[in-house]
């Protein structure tokens, strides 16, 4: 008998490594975490230096308005402090009103809830408003007037809010371009994965399956436009500048539809009479187009040029492949809605070619710097 070599075991990795690798995978969360960390102390700071009553408020609101970019704890914070200032108007208002008693009390709080949630339901900038005004009266100490305590909540808030965007601007600066990008790298990479289970229900010659991706995919869309709503904030706060123009977020958004248009095209089966010569032409077409999303990803997050691949030359052959078999007469033995499904597939699958042509189009103008220029001139 021959002895078997003992196993080596794997050398354990070492601490610093494993901490590495930990910070690189976790680095916008631990950039966060600093960023947030660093502007509660300076809040906590600023109240006690200033003396400031109740100036917790100001540690509150920076907890409460930072958010992962510029632009969003931008507008967290504005909201923050319209909402404050309507509801401190409505606290401040019914602290000066109410004779102190009980009951008295309770009708001025019903009374100033239902007008701050009315304006709230109208202005979505106000919903803090009636937790402002409940809170102030509330907590109102009875020997400070009104309008100190109304003028003290809007200062306290005010310096958290200013607090939680200089700390977003200044430390690990989170501008909201990157996540305009990751975000439609993001989807693109949904949109391929979609579009390459399309041609595989084609290349099985069964319906497509109904995919619950559609409903991530929208949901993922949402997320593009209100990072492009973020970017744009900052853009015009002079906080921080992009390069992506509108019409991406728009243009992946015709995608999308144009994805529900050809699903639906493939609830069922194509006809057995067109399936034959018809279904390998659209499935390659679809995993070109596939590729292509990928492709876009990929040079969005670069800052490169999209290379074009066999897009093109794969939509050229299915457009021969359909007018061959309109011209053989092929779809006039069809049945209406099996012919209506056939053309509809035919014109979605032009159009999908055509809105990610487009969508490459915008990426190379982004990478070049022509959307740049044409802006400057």
């Amino acid at each position: 008998m021959t002895d078997k070599a003992p196993l080596e075991k794997a050398a354990p990795t070492p601490l610093t490594t494993r901490l590495c690798n930990f910070m690189n995978r976790r680095a916008s969360e631990l950039r966060q975490t600093a960023r947030v960390t660093v502007a509660v102390a300076a809040a906590y700071a600023s109240y006690k230096l200033l003396d400031l009553q109740q100036g917790y408020w100001a540690v509150f609101t920076v907890l409460i308005v930072m958010q992962g970019s510029i632009g969003s704890t931008l507008g967290a914070a504005i909201d923050r402090l319209i909402g404050t200032m309507g509801g401190a108007f409505l606290g401040g208002l019914a602290v000066a009103m109410h004779t102190g008693t009980v009951l008295s009390l309770g009708i001025v709080l019903l009374v100033v809830t239902a007008l701050a949630t009315l304006a709230a339901s109208l202005r979505p900038q106000l919903r803090i408003a009636s937790v402002t005004a409940a809170i102030l009266l509330l907590s109102a100490p009875p020997d400070v007037q009104p309008v100190h305590f109304v003028i003290d909540r809007i200062f306290e808030i005010t310096i958290g809010g200013v607090i939680g965007v200089l700390a977003t601007v200044f430390i690990f600066p989170a501008r909201s371009h990157a996540l305009v990008v990751a975000r439609s790298a993001l989807v693109l990479e949904r949109i391929q994965k979609l579009l390459v289970s399309e041609a595989e229900a084609i290349e099985r010659g069964e319906a497509l399956v109904p995919s619950t991706e559609h409903f991530a995919l929208r949901q993922a869309l949402g997320a593009v436009e209100q990072a492009m709503r973020d970017a744009d904030r900052e853009r015009a706060s002079h906080l921080a500048d992009h390069d992506i123009p509108p019409s991406v977020p728009r243009t992946l958004w015709r995608i999308r539809n144009d994805l529900v248009a050809i699903g639906a095209t493939l609830n069922e089966a194509l006809p057995a009479k067109v399936a034959s010569t018809l279904a390998p032409a659209a499935a390659t077409l679809l995993r070109a187009e596939a590729s292509l999303a990928g492709r876009c990803a990929s040079a969005l997050r670069a800052t490169k040029t999209v290379e074009r691949g066999d897009s093109h030359s794969s939509r050229l052959a299915f457009a021969n492949t359909f007018d061959e078999l309109r011209q053989a007469g092929v779809t006039q033995a069809l049945d209406f809605d099996a012919a209506g499904r056939v053309y509809g597939l035919g014109f979605t699958m032009e159009r999908l070619h055509r809105d990610l042509s487009d969508l490459a189009d915008r990426i190379d103008e982004i990478a070049t710097g022509q959307i740049a220029t044409n802006t400057e001139a």
